[in-house]
């Protein structure tokens, strides 16, 4: 009798102990944070904390119409499991390339693979590959995305093995900011930028949360570059009216050129 209560004990701890175990690896840990950020300023100025002592830069000398290169900034921290693969970022790269399509100041426009560009890389970098790809300006998409997950007052049901399927006890929320750069290679002059967020909220099962995240993720990267999209529409305008008199823009134009047209 008393090896019996002893066993019914332990098998009561053991219970306990599954639905701990279930409950954290719900949502991986209480309160959990994922991030994946590629920031232009820890690319272009790698170790650089003090921007304000840096040289001034220099008079970006556009021959017009050049050729404009998009690219993502390379992004060294996030897991393997939270960075975007290459093909979703071709798929981005192309809604930005559609934005700065019928602009007659721009001749062609080049996509640059991943494999282009080093974290870190500085503006040595991006001057190898501009020249690699005889590009005159690079718009350079950076992005931070953090998600946080936590466990609902509904997990303790995981216990049942049926509920890490049916019960939606973990939530997950992802917050996404991107935005464009465009700089001058030459003279590494800021000549626009535009950026777009996204927030995503959900819920998911045990079984169904990697899975569920992965595509509030996706969805949040889309959602934030369409907001970018008309900013960024905007703000070539604004390029198209400003570069002929901002002293910072030295603007060599073809016969007949108007800077005003749009095709």
């Amino acid at each position: 009798m008393h090896l019996t209560r002893l066993l019914g004990v332990a098998s009561v701890l053991a219970a306990l102990l599954a639905v701990l175990n279930l409950s954290g690896c719900a949502s991986m840990e209480p309160a959990a944070k994922q991030r994946q950020v590629a920031s232009v300023l820890a690319y272009l100025y790698p170790g650089d904390t003090n921007l304000e002592a840096l040289p001034p830069a220099g008079v970006a000398e556009l021959h017009v119409p050049f050729r404009l290169g998009l690219a993502f900034v390379p992004d060294a921290e996030a897991k393997a499991q939270f960075r975007l693969p290459e093909t979703d970022l071709l798929r981005l790269l192309g809604v930005v390339r559609d934005a700065f399509r019928g602009y007659p100041f721009i001749r062609e426009l080049e996509v640059v693979p991943s494999m282009y560009l080093t974290a870190g890389g500085g503006f040595e970098n991006l001057d190898r590959a501009a020249q690699l790809l005889r590009l005159d300006v690079v718009a350079l998409v950076s992005y931070d995305q953090v998600q946080h997950a936590d466990a609902s007052g509904w997990s303790f049901l995981y216990w049942t093995g049926l509920g890490a399927y049916v019960v939606e006890g973990d939530r997950y929320d992802v917050f996404t900011v991107v935005e464009t750069a465009v700089i001058d290679v030459r003279s590494h002059r800021l000549l626009m930028r535009a950026s777009g967020t996204s927030t995503q909220k959900g819920s998911a099962t045990m079984v169904s949360f990697s899975e569920r995240s992965r595509a509030a993720r996706t969805t949040g990267f889309d959602e934030a570059m369409q907001k970018m999209i008309p900013s960024l529409d905007a703000e070539l305008q604004a390029f198209r009216a400003r570069a002929p008199r901002d002293p910072g823009i030295r603007l060599v134009l073809p016969p007949g050129y108007d800077p005003r047209k749009k095709e």
